[in-house]
């Protein structure tokens, strides 16, 4: 079995989370304490305007911008029958209170997605309160022990709740599952009962922090170790670690050096290499994975890999390689919706299928749900992976201000002709001397473009002074008309 370490940090009111398998990170987290939404937290929102056209509606929940309630995540009073259909929001108004939970975190000018259909997580099961739904696990794949656990769950729920049974189950006995779903149950009655008397906006449950959510969803027989960076996370981990069985038991160790844990250990280095489009293999083969508003594309390069028996064979094994490799980035970088994958071309259709089912089985270790499709005849596959939380590029950067997210920007000659056309419009409007702070290269281009500053010349109505500095891009190149100070690094054109 791989060896499986996990680790915890904080620092500065943020708080870090690492599990490494095999000395590889498998999955990271990082949170700021008190940091406002979040995936889980319930608020007591109003609603703010209905759109029957979308069946949509946006709710004052108290964050900074509105939440979006579909009409798929919206569960009127008295449907709660077991299809579930889609509901109609025209029964909501402008200023009606509604319990909601977030499900998915604001995105650039997007605020959270919410739902009246509420969960509540626990290490042995999700309790659904208005949802009438019996589910079990998907890692859990004995037919015999699925359907005992169903059996189970239906003696546990009454009139219209629902359960979904989690992998931790079938390890539990069954006074555990009736005392967690006891404490579930009794927290949703809390989260109810305030929900009357709170003011528009109040946060009426948030989830565990990160650490403890961590142990929840990953503590079992295959962690080796538990490193925290302080007595104060030693303490927490060992409080979690003590409510579950003697076999989940594992040792919690103090990183006390007196240098950052992450750092030290390795683990810092590998998650700034996340935020890099390039991810390098182990054979010298390499992966591209690019973002795009509608989906996200990982191209498959062999690189410097150059196998052994022949070019098929060659191709075969940079896939196989590359198919474990995307499971764990799409992972790592919290990638949700659509993903393409541009597999190298392979000939042999018994190849092209293994690939494909290589990359389902290392898919089944993701906890959010993948959906995997065939290979195309252009030697594309298709796979889809629910989003939870925000990615790791949306939640840890921001969009270049000079090339606005693109990763390109204009080439000097291109801001040069752009530049002639706005001293055209001013040459034409008044006289006078003009003065032009650019970028180095462009002013370098633009001195030893003798066409370009013979016309710029000819139409100017006095001189013109270029003055170098560091911004390239377009937006960047300021005119500045009179009156204005000569530097002593100006160039008259």
């Amino acid at each position: 079995m791989a060896h499986k370490t996990l680790y915890f940090d904080n620092f500065c009111g943020y708080m870090v989370a690492a599990v490494l398998q095999e000395k590889k990170v498998v999955e990271f987290g990082f949170e700021k304490l008190g940091s406002g939404c979040a995936v889980g937290n319930v608020y007591k929102g109003k609603v703010e305007s209905v759109l029957p056209g979308m069946n949509a509606a946006f709710i004052n929940c108290g964050l900074d911008k509105n939440c979006y309630l579909s009409g798929d995540d919206y569960l009127p009073d008295g449907d709660l029958g077991g299809a579930l259909p889609k509901a109609d929001l025209k029964s909501l108004s402008p200023g009606d209170p509604v319990l909601v939970q977030v499900v998915k975190l604001p995105t650039g000018n997007k605020g959270a997605k919410v739902t009246t259909r509420l969960s509540f997580v626990g290490k042995i099961m999700i309790y659904l309160p208005d949802v009438p739904f019996i589910g079990v696990s998907r890692k859990i794949t004995d037919a015999e022990l699925k359907k005992n656990l169903v059996f189970a769950a239906k003696k546990l729920v009454s009139g219209n709740e629902g359960l979904v049974v989690r992998s931790a189950a079938p390890y539990a006995k069954r006074n555990q599952l009736e005392a967690e779903y006891t404490y579930l149950k009794n927290l949703y009655k809390g989260v109810s009962a305030a929900f009357a008397a709170a003011p528009v906006g109040a946060l009426l449950y948030t989830d565990f922090a990160l650490p403890i959510r961590v142990l929840r969803d990953t503590l079992s027989s295959d962690i080796d170790e538990i490193v925290v960076g302080s007595e104060y996370l030693a303490k927490m981990t060992e409080e979690v670690i003590n409510l579950y069985p003697s076999r989940t038991m594992r040792p919690v160790v103090i990183h006390d050096t007196g240098r950052d844990m992450m750092s030290e250990l390795g683990v810092s280095k590998q998650f700034l290499s996340m935020t890099s489009p390039r991810v390098d293999l182990e054979n010298g083969a390499y992966l591209i994975i690019e973002r795009t508003e509608a989906l996200t594309v990982i191209d498959v390069n062999t690189g410097k890999f150059t196998g052994g028996e022949n070019l098929e064979q060659t191709v075969y094994a940079a896939n196989m390689v590359a198919a474990r490799e995307i499971a764990r980035q799409v992972r790592l970088r919290n990638i949700g919706g659509i993903v393409v994958v541009d597999f190298i071309d392979m000939t042999l259709p018994a190849h092209r299928k293994s690939v494909v089912e290589e990359l389902e089985s290392a898919l089944k270790d993701d906890r959010a749900k993948c959906a995997v499709s065939p290979m195309s005849r252009l030697g594309l596959v298709e796979f889809s992976r629910k989003r939870i939380g925000a990615s790791l590029l949306g939640a840890h950067s921001k969009p270049c201000r000079y090339c606005g997210g693109t990763g390109h920007t204009p080439t000097a000659e291109f801001i040069i002709i752009g530049l002639r056309a706005r001293l055209l419009d001013i040459f034409a409007a008044r006289k006078g001397d003009i003065r032009i702070d650019m970028n180095n290269e462009v002013l370098a281009k633009l001195l030893a473009w003798r066409e370009m500053r013979e016309d710029i010349r000819s139409h100017a109505c006095g001189k013109i002074f270029a003055v170098p500095h560091r911004t390239y891009h377009e937006e960047h190149t300021v005119i500045k008309e009179e009156p204005f100070n000569i530097p002593y690094d100006a160039v008259e054109i």
